[in-house]
């Protein structure tokens, strides 16, 4: 029996608390667990722009794995690192692993957005298969021009469902709403927040949890939150460990998450996972995502649909418990990690 041949390329630290990390961490966690995993290939650097240390740290992990063996590269680093794979793509099986198109974050300009398309696309060109993790990005990429008979969707998960008779009784105080994201402009916390500044008239609290990897985005809706109508009802929390982001899904009544694309939507699972109301843009796999009973789902982007959604979600709690009670029926059949894992290991052992 071959021994393991799967290399896993990691763009930085895997602790790192983002939706993609988590799901690069289980997927090497199911790799090990079916005996693929050969090694985990960690290249530090400013992705998904990159940089020469950052290839020259590729280069040499790439040049250590024998002929023959698989390579996934997670598709923060992939485009960036695409002149360095290119001539390894022959005696290697590289396998990209695609959260979404590059060119669909926010902040381009049509130029640079096509660009980024352009180059990724040409990039995919040289791996064996890609994996996603939803059909809505193996769509996309259809969309783009790629074959997707080479495209295979592996879902993400979430642990299996809390015991959630705690829900049944409410702490007394104001509406604690709960919003867990990076805090980038795709994610669009600063919708979220001109949203809610009409509704400042109920008695509501926000929570925002999220690493602040995009700084000047994140002093922006500090200074908006500090200065403007919101002040004392919102609180950045940052980026939590586990226990306290356990925490704060315990204590919320509601999540909203405003974001402008999304590959998946591991966030808003979670909160279903938790019994949590949740009121969700459509962008992306969005629609795709979060079960239909436990959801309002608005238009990304439309400030006015998104605070008459809040609004609503305040003022009634019929409304609320409807939205919690299709939460807690739909936490029991959610895909776990567990099974994530098994059907990502089993994807690998599929690809040519």
């Amino acid at each position: 029996m071959a021994g393991p041949d799967v290399h896993f390329l990691i763009p930085g630290d895997p602790a790192t608390p983002t939706g993609g990390f988590v799901y690069a961490r289980h997927a090497v966690q199911g790799l090990r667990e079916a005996g693929l995993l050969a090694g985990i290939l960690r290249i530090d650097g400013p992705f998904p722009q990159g940089d020469a240390a950052a290839r020259s740290a590729a280069q040499t992990a790439l040049t250590a794995v024998p002929d023959g063996d698989r390579v996934v590269v997670d598709g923060l680093a992939y485009t960036a690192l695409a002149p360095v794979i290119a001539p390894h793509a022959q005696r290697l099986r590289i396998i990209a692993l695609v959260h979404h198109p590059l060119g669909d974050e926010t902040g381009f300009t049509e130029e640079e957005r096509d660009r980024w398309l352009r180059d990724e696309i040409e990039a995919l060109a040289l791996a064996r298969h890609i994996l996603v993790p939803s059909r809505t990005t193996r769509a996309r990429l259809g969309a783009l021009g790629l074959d997707t008979d080479r495209v295979t969707v592996v879902v993400p998960g979430v642990d299996p469902a809390p015991d959630l008779a705690f829900r049944a009784k409410r702490a007394p105080g104001p509406l604690r709403l709960l919003c867990v994201a990076t805090l980038i402009p795709r994610k669009a916390q600063h919708l979220l927040l001109e949203a809610l500044a009409p509704l400042a008239d109920r008695d509501w609290h926000l929570t925002l949890v999220g690493d602040a990897r995009d700084p000047a985005y994140a002093d922006r809706l500090r200074k908006w939150i500090e200065d403007g109508p919101l002040a004392g009802r919102v609180t950045l929390a940052g980026a939590v460990d586990d226990a306290a982001l356990d925490a704060q899904w315990r204590a919320a009544d509601a999540f909203v998450f405003p974001s402008l694309h999304e590959g998946w939507g591991i966030a808003p699972v979670e909160a279903v996972r938790w019994g949590l109301p949740v009121v969700t843009s459509d962008a992306g796999a969005l629609p795709e995502s979060v079960p239909e009973p436990a959801r309002v789902m608005v238009p990304a982007g439309d400030v006015a649909a998104l605070g008459a959604s809040l609004a609503r979600l305040m003022d009634d709690p019929a409304h609320r418990r409807t939205l919690a009670h299709g939460a807690r029926q739909a936490a029991a059949g959610l895909t776990t990690w567990a099974d994530m894992r098994s059907a990502f290991a089993q994807a690998m052992t599929r690809l040519p």
